[in-house]
């Protein structure tokens, strides 16, 4: 396991030499042959010296490798099944996702200094270690073919076998030295993943006996002043064990060797240096966005289409068009365009236009008034207003109503309610594109359209453009277009970046820059639920 103390953080474009490279995680500088921790885009801002936020970041990034990883197997898993299209290839060194056209669109890599201690915890192994092979003087003559080869042969044919290993099942105090190292090192890093809830009590206990045979009661792994001295201590120890350890089957071996894969980091880099991590992340990226605005009613509710595993998925049926949907002669099937995110404007709360009374009010009637300084500018409500009360109750003829106040019937008021919410949605009909971009705010400062070669922006632009016009074009209606983007904040959500570029301000496209702690923390509690 490498320490945290000892990496150099990748955050900023001069760090990263103002390449387009976009991954995230571990690597090997190859001139310095450090190791390196490379941050999302957008992190500039990152406190890097704070060495609790850079571990509580690290193991917060693999959660979420670990989530995403899961969810991209499931989905691809499913589609193989309908269409034999994508794949996964896995090997020793990580994963690779495979797209239609056989590419490799995703590398991840495998750090197996976590993945073997956590994928390594095992109750029934843990159990049969508790059942030790001995070596015995008594002779079980149905298995002496086995120890022919240590036998001392003599003269007239005699062999002569010292001892034999018998099992016996026998009453220990305390498990195993190999597994106590095991369930410490299991339980530290299940604290720092902030899986407490998920440590079996089998584990806590070989915690505990751990700490209290070779370290301290209070001792944890993940110290900023003590990792360096308890890898020394934990290496030395596993050391000891495996010497003093004569009866090694194969559930020693599979603690062994996870233990001694965190210890001495036997993960190894590949061609290109990766240690860990993903080698584009901007998939993650569009996942956490996605997972954010589909789970927060904030945005489901307003939510029109979004980009749901590749596919353009109807949530809300906004109109009877599908501005998206693509018929040309020469194609047996329609083709769709795929925008991230299709919202409706939200409509402002329609009680601030009226006010109701209470206590006048009864279950078949209520007594309103309109608010004359919200409604001034708007006489079709007005007019529905005059055209859905009455003065006086039928029920109670003796009440007196205050300055403007009138009656509804319960039902006619449900009817004014339903017109006003109408008007507004028609009158103010909006609708709002989004597509998440990992990029950085530099890229749309250096923006020219006339730039030859690779256009990135450019071509981004362009394909929003047409999302907006066929809007436009199908349901008559206003649109605005963002594009979100990552950074790093301890504060507001969002917040509108102000782009020092004349070619990109003519888009007219906004470019915010949303909170990725916000998106990060939500994706990985999602999980859980």
């Amino acid at each position: 396991m490498f320490d945290l103390n000892n990496i150099d953080i990748i955050k900023t474009d001069e760090q990263r030499n103002h390449s387009q490279y976009s991954f995230v995680g571990l690597q090997r500088n190859q001139e310095s042959n450090r190791l390196e921790f490379w941050l999302p885009l957008g992190f500039d801002d990152f406190d890097d010296k704070d060495f609790n936020l850079v571990k509580e970041f690290f193991f917060k990034m693999y959660r979420t490798f670990k989530i995403y990883r899961q969810k991209k197997q499931n989905d691809l898993e499913k589609e193989y099944i309908t269409s034999y299209r994508d794949g996964i290839i896995e090997a020793e060194k990580g994963f690779s996702f495979i797209n239609e056209n056989n590419e490799q669109v995703i590398f991840y890599g495998k750090l197996n200094s976590l993945d073997k201690i956590l994928e390594g915890y095992d109750e029934l192994r843990i159990s049969s270690l508790g059942k030790k092979q001995m070596s015995s003087h008594e002779i079980d003559y149905s298995k002496i073919y086995r120890y022919m080869h240590q036998g001392i042969y003599l003269d007239e044919d005699v062999i002569y076998i010292d001892e034999m290993n018998i099992a016996k099942n026998i009453l220990i105090k305390e498990s195993p030295p190999i597994l106590q190292m095991f369930g410490f090192i299991y339980t530290e890093i299940k604290k720092e993943l902030e899986e407490l809830e998920q440590i079996p009590d089998r584990a806590v206990e070989l915690a505990d006996q751990f700490k209290e045979n070779y370290l301290q009661p209070d001792s944890s792994l993940f110290g900023e002043d003590t990792f360096a001295e308890t890898i020394e201590i934990l290496r030395k120890t596993l050391e000891d064990i495996d010497l003093k350890t004569t009866y090694k089957d194969e559930d020693y071996w599979h603690f062994f060797e996870a233990v001694e894969a965190f210890l001495y980091g036997e993960r190894q880099e590949d061609d290109q240096g990766i240690y860990w991590g993903f080698s584009n992340f901007y998939d993650i990226w569009e996942d956490m966005c996605q997972t954010y605005v589909l789970n927060t009613p904030e945005y489901r509710q307003r939510a029109v289409f979004a980009d749901v595993g590749g596919k353009l998925k109807l949530f809300l049926n906004y109109h009877d068009i599908n501005p998206f949907k693509v018929e040309l002669n020469d194609l047996p099937e329609p083709r769709y365009l795929r925008p991230d995110l299709v919202l409706k404007t939200s409509v402002s709360k329609i009680d601030q236009y009226y006010l109701v009374d209470e206590k006048l009010s009864n279950e078949a009637e209520v007594a309103v008034k309109l608010n004359l300084r919200a409604v001034k500018d708007h006489p079709k409500i007005q007019s529905e207003y005059k055209e859905l009360s009455y003065k006086t109750s039928v029920i109670n003829t003796t009440d007196k109503l205050g300055s403007g106040y009138k009656y509804m019937s319960q039902k006619k008021f449900s009817d004014f309610k339903n017109f006003v919410k109408q008007y507004f949605e028609e009158s103010s009909a909006s609708v709002q594109i989004i597509d998440y971009k990992y990029m950085r705010v530099s890229d749309y400062e250096k923006y020219s359209p006339n730039k030859p070669g690779e256009n990135k922006v450019k071509d981004d632009i362009q394909k929003q453009l047409v999302y907006e016009w066929t809007v436009q074009k199908n349901w008559k209606v206003k649109t605005e277009s963002e594009f979100w983007i990552p950074y790093f904040s301890n504060s507001e959500f969002e917040k509108i970046e102000n782009v020092k570029n004349t070619c990109f301000q003519q888009s007219q496209i906004k470019l915010v820059k949303i909170n990725f702690t916000t998106l990060q923390d939500f994706y990985i509690k999602q999980q859980l639920v």
